[in-house]
């Protein structure tokens, strides 16, 4: 019996993720969640984030689906803040960050002009957030959902591309020129909640469209896929090449993004395929791809284990310190292609690399970045040595948490609705990629 199968296994995983959610308690601050200090505590010296209030709403609200206690407390808190102080009552739209108080009547303040720019990348974590408390039936999150969508519809899809932008000023008089795959990636994952949350597919299809420009982008790069783009997003592989360090516009291939848009793509593959659409059987190709790319130029690559962050367009390491999220991110691949393959008819031995990467990936997340039970490094050097980098100062339990809930849950749908729907440790019988079928085909080639 494999670790998939073990009870044993999925009681750690549960003990673990409880751990987590005990952990993101900390970061409660009056009008969101908080970056931390070195011990631990809010560090007010720094913005409220509304990418990390999405995030940590998302996690509880995941947690409240579970019945573990406590979570609806703090998924209501993240969805309040997100209505009352991170919304921008003027122009529409939502505050990037936020001040630790409100002003004298009780609204929330930008941190600075920066803080009341809008910026696609925590709206789409807004959409994750709002989709997963309406499938929670969370207070206010479902309207919460419908003004952020029309707010999608209105601001950030672009038309032309069919693909969305990047960042606008606070009245949405001006956007950037400058197009990421980041916030593509995860206005892809906020959409597949959305569609699950209120019925919708056109937001399944405007998924789609965007994958499908992953795959036309990749299948040109030999699936390293580039980070920055023009506003007509033709690829710049080379932004960035003389600085490659920017926290947010990392030059390369980012290992971790490769495998979310595998996982991505499975999933989206196995919510069309329930709706009776099997016109789109290279969202396979592409997950298997760039799993397989991303394993290759990421793990490993000094002999030690841990995935490299980034990569040239040739597969040599540019940025070598090995990034917790980026191993989760590997392991909810992992195991999301084994469970769409094993739904797809494939046998055990068809799948034993993916159990292989998982059971791998999951003891070096245990053996070398757990901190205590619940607490994880944000990072340590090539050689897996701490460095002042190692105590992440985000309360960043989104990655792991799925890393430690991937195993447990069908393919389709999101975490959130196989949460809802009773499927949590069904990851194979309650639900299937391809709608009910079984079809060697798909995977198999």
């Amino acid at each position: 019996m494999g670790w998939f199968e073990s009870i044993e296994h999925s009681r750690w995983l549960s003990e673990e993720m409880r751990a987590l959610l005990r952990h993101g308690h900390a970061a409660v601050t009056p009008t969101g969640f908080a970056y931390f200090n070195s011990d631990g505590e809010v560090d007010e010296t720094k913005p409220v984030d509304l990418a990390i209030t999405a995030r940590m709403t998302y996690v509880y609200a995941l947690g409240a689906l579970m019945g573990i206690p406590g979570s609806r407390r703090y998924c209501d808190h993240g969805i309040r803040c997100m209505k009352d102080y991170f919304l921008d009552a003027e122009y529409g739209g939502w505050f990037k960050s936020i001040k630790h108080t409100t002003d004298s009547e009780g609204h929330g303040q930008p941190w600075d002009d920066d803080g009341a720019s809008k910026w696609q990348y925590a709206h789409a974590f807004l959409v994750l957030a709002a989709a997963t408390g309406a499938i929670a039936n969370r207070p206010g999150a479902y309207e919460l959902l419908q003004l952020a969508l029309a707010n999608q519809k209105e601001y950030w899809l672009d038309p032309q591309t069919s693909l969305v932008k990047e960042r606008a000023d606070r009245d949405w008089s001006q956007f950037s020129d400058a197009r990421g795959m980041n916030s593509l990636m995860h206005t892809v994952e906020a959409y597949l909640s959305a569609a699950e949350a209120i019925k919708d597919p056109q937001w399944l299809y405007a998924a789609e469209r965007m994958l499908r420009f992953v795959y036309q982008v990749g299948s040109k790069y030999d699936w390293r896929i580039p980070e920055h783009y023009t506003e007509q997003w033709e690829p710049l592989p080379d932004y960035n090449e003389d600085n490659p360090t920017l926290p947010r516009d990392p030059y390369g291939f980012v290992i971790g993004h490769g495998m979310e848009l595998s996982r991505l793509s499975i999933q989206l593959r196995a919510a069309l395929h329930a709706l009776g659409d099997d016109s789109h059987d290279y969202l396979a190709i592409m997950a298997e791809d760039l799993f397989e790319r991303s394993r290759t130029d990421g793990w490993r690559r000094n002999g030690d284990p841990g995935f490299v962050y980034t990569v040239n367009f040739k597969g040599e390491p540019v940025l070598t310190d090995h990034l917790q999220w980026v191993v989760s991110e590997g392991i909810c691949s992992a195991a999301f292609l084994r469970n769409a393959m094993l739904s797809d008819g494939a046998s055990m031995g068809e799948v034993e690399v993916y159990e292989h990467c998982y059971r791998s990936w999951l003891d070096y997340l245990h053996d070398y970045m757990q901190l205590r039970p619940g607490v994880y490094a944000r990072a340590l050097d090539e050689n897996n040595h701490r460095t002042s980098d190692t105590v992440s100062s985000r309360p960043d339990i989104y990655h792991t948490l799925q890393a430690l809930l991937a195993a447990r849950v069908p393919v389709w749908p999101p975490f959130a609705s196989a949460l809802a729907q009773d499927l949590l440790d069904k990851p194979i019988i309650g639900a299937t990629s391809s709608g009910g079928k079984r079809d060697k085909r798909r995977f198999l080639k």
